[in-house]
């Protein structure tokens, strides 16, 4: 089915929505009609089709197993560690409900229920490919990437050993590895928000950050199809308690360094239902994450899945009547600021959504035919004028913002990109990352741009005090 005749271009297409409403709902209809999640592609699912799916199978698993799921529940509860930022205060929330307030299961236990209704982790327990611990495969390619003599040997190296982190069954030693990405939300929202609250007029939205207990993640990096019911009713228990969430608030979801945002469907969690599911969906992204570093796959990347958090966001709604792509994200005017905290300077800005960049992917990919990317492509193309209107009309503003962070010498060091979404007249810093890995960074001078050493290396926590 196509939108328009073939003889029209998206740049046509734009043109004749941005003056016709009643055209641009009737293109919306159709897009909604032919939009179906392909489920033969892992690539192409989200997170609410597959709780959707996985809704009816073995209902009976949490009456049948209630007892032992509450034990289940209350020990990966106990190791749940919450940073909250409320709007106006920060919190961290201890062990819930505490160590000695549940009778861990044995695994006796567990082999006495049958195989489809058993649950896959507990607090000491859990399911994984290779029994062997796998941090020593990953320190091997370590210090062969540091101890190696050619740039390409290192580059070669490094991608092993970060694909190898990625995916390969956790253990101890790899989960505090995990930790130790400064580009993770855990390592810069806690050191930047002081002088964002104090020195600028920028906004925080507010933030819960999970430490996610190990035999939780361990399940991402399983096939999702292996994981049953019973298991995504505990995952979805813990997360819902861990966060103390509310069935009636609207939350933006993401890991410590993902969100998936370009399938929106993944994000986005309203109402009572899918709150109580928020569990899988998280499970569900970080598990694609996982995915994009496969070796197996013809361009795998390594970084998305170099997290051990979850994080849950308020989600801000828009003020502004955007329209959306990405399968219902609105199109906010985003600005790109690159900084160097040592030297308290700007060193370049860019919209978030770049021109060239967002035609170059909607229109000249290999799937530009597909009718998400000619539905996205039209939609950029009629709200580009607006875009770049605010993005113009308030980047000197954005720079200032940034500039009074900078001079407040927050416990940042090194360069990194910020980047703030405008809603209204609200804006917000909804993200960041170190920018020698930050799209757009083409926007700082060659000679100005720096690479990002990181020590991979974590202090081990002392076992005695587990």
């Amino acid at each position: 089915m196509r939108f328009f005749p073939t003889t029209l271009t998206t740049k046509q297409a734009a043109k004749l929505l941005q003056t016709n409403p009643d055209l641009l709902n009737e293109f919306e209809n159709a897009y909604q009609r032919i939009s179906t999640p392909d489920n033969q592609n892992p690539f192409k699912r989200n997170a609410k089709d597959v709780a959707r799916e996985n809704e009816g199978i073995l209902p009976e698993t949490t009456a049948n197993l209630g007892d032992l799921i509450t034990r289940i529940v209350n020990g990966l509860l106990a190791d749940c560690r919450v940073w909250s930022y409320d709007g106006h205060t920060v919190t961290t929330t201890p062990a819930l409900p505490g160590t000695d307030a549940y009778q861990d299961v044995t695994l006796d236990e567990l082999k006495q229920i049958p195989l489809e209704l058993r649950p896959q982790l507990t607090r000491t327990a859990i399911k994984k490919d290779i029994p062997d611990p796998s941090y020593r495969l990953i320190l091997f390619f370590y210090e062969k990437y540091l101890k190696a003599k050619t740039p390409a040997q290192k580059q070669q190296l490094y991608g092993q050993f970060r694909n190898s982190l990625d995916t390969l069954d956790l253990d101890p030693v790899m989960y505090e590895m995990l930790g130790c990405n400064p580009i993770a939300m855990g390592y810069w929202l806690p050191r930047i928000l002081p002088s964002i609250q104090t020195d600028t007029d920028l906004k925080i939205p507010k933030t819960k950050i999970l430490k996610v207990p190990l035999p939780i993640l361990q399940l991402t990096r399983l096939a999702y199809e292996e994981l049953n019911r019973t298991t995504l009713d505990i995952v979805d228990e813990v997360i819902y308690k861990a966060f103390n969430l509310d069935e009636n608030e609207t939350y933006m979801i993401k890991t410590g360094t993902f969100s998936n945002k370009f399938d929106f469907r993944n994000v986005k969690v309203t109402s009572p239902k899918e709150v109580h599911e928020l569990g899988e969906y998280l499970l569900f992204i970080q598990n694609y994450a996982t995915m994009t570093c496969n070796v197996l796959n013809r361009r795998p990347v390594y970084g998305v899945s170099t997290t051990n958090e979850w994080v849950v966001r308020e989600f801000i709604e828009d003020e502004e009547d955007n329209p959306c792509i990405y399968h219902g994200m609105p199109l906010h005017t985003e600005y790109r600021v690159f900084v160097d905290f040592d030297t308290r300077e700007i060193l370049g800005i860019s919209p978030y959504w770049e021109p060239n960049t967002m035609k170059r992917r909607f229109e000249q990919s290999a799937d530009s035919n597909e009718p998400d990317q000619i539905h996205d492509a039209v939609i950029y193309r009629m709200h580009e004028p607006t875009l770049m209107k605010r993005y113009e009309d308030n980047k000197d503003f954005v720079l200032s913002q940034v500039q009074q962070l900078l001079d407040a010498q927050p416990e940042l060091s090194g360069q990194w990109s910020i980047d703030i979404m405008q809603n209204g007249k609200t804006f917000w810093l909804i993200d960041m990352a170190t920018a020698d890995v930050s799209a757009l960074n083409e926007c700082v001078p060659k000679d100005k741009l720096k690479t990002t050493a990181v020590n991979w290396l974590p202090t081990l926590p002392d076992p005695s005090h587990h």
